[in-house]
């Protein structure tokens, strides 16, 4: 711990004030004395008495103007009247009034903000230590905090996967905490489980096993990403065609059974059969229509004297048989007649491929994990509408189960990367739209955190992503709804301006890349501006805490979380020493054969 400051030092004399700064001339006694004793290093606190205020600033800058003369710049933060600290200033400083190093008095009125007793609030959640003084522990208020969306930026190795647990291991000392940790690398298991790997019992983990996102909650556009094959650009509009006509038809039977037939659209997440929508698919793709009439020319003769809307549920419902090359009489169905080959490629290619069960087979899938068949057992029952498990997977998500869970984290490591954008988003988009429509006096607030940001925020993109428009919105409109996001990266600059922009608080640790330091620079405030200089020069698990959360800007050592997330780099040197055995290979390419990834 370091030694009380009783006694202010005298670092020299305002000779500039320019809005929110001003220019320190410093005195000869400090330039001999105090420097010797660290004091005014960039980043700490300097204090302008006037009368019964202390002005408050921050040392952004040093500069020399000789052998024994110098100048200080000083961003200027806020006031201390009282012995409370506020932001803003009512009364700036004049040339000549003097400015001192803060005394312990004034650091207190900085970091209590909760009364004389120095304890902090329960609300707070204790991050690390200031670093310009020891005897001073940083607490973000978790209201400001997770009320007003957050990001914690930093290269890879600046601490930001431990910063994430800090803050995390925190928010779920509540009794009510609910928080959804997108990870991409699956690092976070090992963070909230014992040393025997076994789960805190307030914490859920789904991993690809465990996972499930029925495709029916997916909207059109989302589904249109999925399915339609965009290699022949003349064929795209006949296979939307058929997609938008078919969900129509395909989610008929559910709406109609849950009352929906008047309301019910594409986008309705309601139950249909995929295996359905597939035949229906093959049917129309060799569909043709007796020639100067609107019946379908199937192969069997008695089937064409059907009625429209019982040749209709035939093609539904089951294969039907056309007759093969140009039969006499029929006519091909010019909309969609070999013009869905490319839909049934894809549909064919990712019902095949196990790693899109969690969401294209999600009923088996769901019946194969002992998680969800422990939760829920009625998943095994059987049954022609599944609609209901929307409400399985939104308890699942949010922890709204027995005993509740604080915290659940979605491992996103063994999901085709080609689809995580689509994931991200609709997770999103459901627990968005599940508080939209929540009344307002039992609307429960909900945390995101979105690990990797970077990968499925973007900036700018070429192609739709679902992930960044469902995060915007959460952005710009989750604050009225209880809906909140932390955004953590390594590439501010890759990132939505969108969502950054509306990131009121920010821990930003070590970034040495300019690009992403300016880019920083012109998401924060510019009375902030000065500190992104600093950046490179912070170590790791150090960084500035910014934003409504703390009371001014705040250079803090983050402390270690209890136990740390799995995120620490390999060591090649000693990999390379020990090698690989052939049955470590083999074992390697038998998961890799089996899509298998092994467990965290």
């Amino acid at each position: 711990m370091q030694q009380e400051i009783t006694a202010a030092v005298e670092f020299g004399r305002v000779c500039e004030v320019n809005g929110d700064k001003l220019r320190l001339k410093l005195s000869g006694d400090y330039l001999e004395s105090a420097g010797q004793e660290r004091l005014g290093q960039i980043a700490s606190f300097v204090i302008i008495p006037i009368g019964d205020i202390r002005i408050v600033g921050l040392v952004a800058e040093i500069e020399s103007d000789g052998d024994k003369s110098g100048y200080m710049k000083i961003d200027l933060l806020g006031q201390i009247s009282d012995g409370k600290f506020s932001r803003g200033i009512s009364t700036y400083p004049l040339l000549g009034d003097s400015a001192t190093d803060a005394l312990d008095s004034d650091l207190c009125a900085i970091f209590n903000r909760s009364g004389a007793t120095g304890e902090a609030e329960s609300s707070d959640l204790h991050l690390g230590r200031f670093t310009m003084n020891t005897n001073y522990e940083v607490c973000l208020s978790g209201k400001n905090f997770f009320t007003k969306h957050a990001a914690i930026l930093g290269n890879s190795g600046a601490g930001k996967s431990c910063t994430v647990t800090r803050v995390i291991s925190e928010a779920v000392k509540h009794p009510n905490t609910r928080i959804i940790l997108f990870d991409l690398h699956g690092e976070y298991k090992k963070a909230f489980c014992s040393e025997n790997g076994v789960l805190d019992p307030n914490i859920t983990y789904l991993n690809v096993n465990d996972f499930v996102v029925p495709y029916w909650l997916l909207s059109y556009h989302e589904l249109e990403t999925l399915f339609v094959n965009r290699s022949n650009h003349e064929l795209i509009p006949n296979q939307m065609s058929f997609l938008k006509e078919s969900l129509r038809k395909l989610k008929r039977p559910s709406a109609k059974n849950l009352g929906l037939l008047g309301t019910y659209n594409v986008d309705t997440p309601v139950y249909y059969s995929l295996d359905q929508l597939k035949m229906y698919a093959e049917n129309m793709n060799k569909a043709r229509f007796v020639l100067n009439s609107d019946r379908y020319a199937f192969s069997k003769s008695a089937l064409r004297s059907l009625l429209p809307a019982e040749q209709e549920n035939i093609l539904l419902t089951q294969n039907a048989q056309f007759n093969q090359g140009n039969a006499e009489g029929e006519i091909p169905h010019a909309l969609y007649f070999h013009k869905l080959t490319g839909l049934l490629d894809l549909l064919d290619h990712k019902l095949n491929d196990r790693r899109y069960d969690f969401l294209l087979r999600p009923i088996e899938h769901a019946r194969k994990s002992e998680l969800f068949n422990s939760l829920f057992p009625e998943i095994q029952q059987e049954r022609d509408d599944f609609s209901e498990i929307i409400l399985w997977v939104l308890k699942l998500l949010t922890g709204d189960l027995e005993p509740t869970r604080n915290l659940t984290i979605i491992d996103l490591s063994g999901i085709p990367f080609d689809i995580i954008d689509l994931t991200v988003g609709l997770l999103t988009r459901i627990i968005f739209d599940f508080n939209f429509f929540s009344e307002s006096t039992s609307r429960q607030p909900i945390v995101l955190f979105f690990e990797e940001a970077h990968n499925y925020i973007p900036r700018d993109s070429k192609n739709q992503s679902f992930a960044r428009e469902a995060i915007e919105r959460v952005a710009k409109e989750g604050r009225k709804y209880g809906v909140s996001a932390v955004v953590v990266s390594q590439r501010p600059r890759e990132i939505s301006h969108t969502v950054l922009s509306q990131c009121n608080n920010m821990i930003v640790m070590r970034i040495s890349n300019p690009e992403d330091q300016d880019y920083v620079a012109k998401v924060v405030s510019d009375q902030f501006a000065d500190l992104i200089k600093m950046l490179p020069a912070l170590r790791p698990g150090e960084g500035f805490v910014i934003g409504d959360s703390v009371p001014m800007p705040l250079r803090t050592m983050v402390s270690l979380p209890e136990r740390t997330p799995n995120s620490g780099n390999i060591d090649f040197l000693r990999a390379w020493s020990q090698g690989q055995t052939e049955e470590q290979i083999e074992s390697t390419i038998g998961r890799w054969f089996r899509q298998q990834r092994p467990n965290s």
